[in-house]
């Protein structure tokens, strides 16, 4: 991403995004704007398409059109001269070691342990190491007080530990 961002340029901004599925379309040229430390809800109607804006940020569901930019450099699209192109894997999972979500739902695979599932998808999306994932994984739990609990699984924690 690009750290000339200007402070006042939106962290997340979707410029006429269109998203179909087959001749319906979720969203109508969509232009959505987050700035920087803002606190954003969305809310509405079974299929409004709330799900679909944070599928298409999570890089899970393409666009059909417009453009989606996370820090000010475009999410789907990649940089060609002054022009735009689709954005090929390798740009795709640079934008992903931006994101993250946090699912409503804990979703921890309970044959891993916690550590396990810090450290599966950074090693598995990203090709980050074992060591450094474990590294990293132990300084995430040290930030929320879980240190303790690296070793132990899912259905040995509480609920609040494991939504941390």
């Amino acid at each position: 991403m690009n750290d000339a961002t200007d402070i006042c340029d939106p962290i997340i901004k979707f410029d006429k995004v269109v998203k179909r599925f087959g001749d319906h379309v979720v969203l109508d040229e969509l232009d959505f704007e987050v700035q920087r430390g803002e606190k954003v809800t969305i809310i509405g109607p079974s299929g409004s398409g709330k799900s679909t804006v944070l599928r298409i940020l999570m890089t899970l569901e393409k666009i059909n059109d417009g453009v989606v930019y996370v820090g000010g450099e475009p999410l789907w699209h990649q940089r060609k001269g002054e022009s735009l192109e689709p954005a090929g894997e390798q740009h795709l999972r640079q934008m992903r070691s931006h994101l993250g979500m946090v699912f409503q739902q804990f979703n921890l695979f309970p044959h891993m342990t916690v550590l396990r599932n810090l450290t599966e998808a950074p090693v598995q999306v990203l090709g980050v190491s074992k060591a450094e994932a474990r590294k990293r994984g132990m300084e995430l739990l040290e930030m929320v007080g879980l240190t303790d609990q690296a070793d132990k699984y899912p259905h040995q924690l509480s609920g609040g530990q494991q939504q941390r």
